[in-house]
């Protein structure tokens, strides 16, 4: 019986993988991955030491814990295919962005389900991972899904009716991150530094600005005012900022993602 089992080796289930082997929670013997390629599992069993199949079926009949790393509209083909199977004492942690709970415990009855909204830097073991629980879940299973993913981040409950803001702010958020990088890089470039340099202050400056915002109760406008003066170099950038509302920019791309993962489920019924 392996511990973990996960159905997709995509960015979110190979992140998974690397996240748990690298943190030292799991050894790859205690993994195993399904895919529909060979030449996608192939190079992580290689890596990872993981056993690997292309039938997800070994995936469910041999693991205690079954993370459906798949796109949503996977979700009912991949379920179809082993409802027959017992999945008794099993639980089964969908990925899947807008795909209710109830969808799934409509195909697999009487099996725990746990509905996860995880970001890309679970890689690292640092993605926030906001959880709702089936009505099957028992403590035990909560128990032994946060002792799971604590080793990727942060494991948060949240109500399942919250799912879809939770995708569009920490889901999305770290490509919102990266356009501001990318921004704050060639502004510096712009004001003529070096590609190099740049990048590395505005990965450092957003580090250590992280850091200080994590290390205190201080709301953020208390501290955008420890840094700008009156009439000094970052008021001058902030009103920059102002004028061409980038906050309201911000605000509006996690209302929009929100909304689209809400469309998404909409195709799965109402949670």
């Amino acid at each position: 019986m392996f511990e973990v089992g996960i159905v997709g080796a995509g960015k979110i289930g190979s992140g998974i993988i690397k996240g748990l082997i690298e943190k030292k929670a799991f050894k790859g013997e205690n993994i195993i991955l399904s895919d529909v390629s060979e030449n996608i599992l192939n190079p992580i069993k290689n890596e990872y030491g993981i056993e690997v199949s292309l039938n997800n079926r070994d995936v469910f009949s041999s693991s205690r814990v079954i993370i459906l790393a798949v796109k949503p509209n996977l979700i009912a083909p991949v379920l179809d295919n082993i409802k027959d199977l017992n999945l008794k004492g099993k639980l089964i942690v969908s990925v899947a962005a807008g795909v209710p709970i109830a969808f799934v415990e409509n195909i697999v009855s009487n099996v725990a389900v746990i509905r996860i909204m995880p970001n890309i830097s679970l890689s690292i073991g640092y993605s926030p991972s906001c959880y709702s629980l089936g009505k099957y879940v028992t403590k035990e299973d909560e128990k032994l899904f946060v002792d799971i993913f604590k080793n990727l981040g942060s494991a948060i409950n949240v109500e399942e009716k919250l799912m879809d803001a939770v995708t569009g702010l920490s889901g999305s958020g770290p490509a919102y991150v990266f356009y501001f990088l990318k921004a704050l890089t060639e502004g510096g470039m712009e004001a003529g530094l070096s590609k190099d340099v740049s990048r590395k202050l505005a990965l450092d400056t957003l580090y250590g600005a992280v850091l200080m915002a994590s290390s205190t109760d201080k709301s953020f406008d208390e501290l955008i005012n420890m840094v700008k003066t009156p009439s000094g170099t970052t008021e001058k950038g902030l009103l920059k900022l102002e004028e061409y509302l980038v906050e309201k920019g911000i605000i509006e791309a996690v209302v929009k993602a929100a909304e689209r993962s809400k469309e998404l489920g909409e195709a799965y019924g109402k949670c």
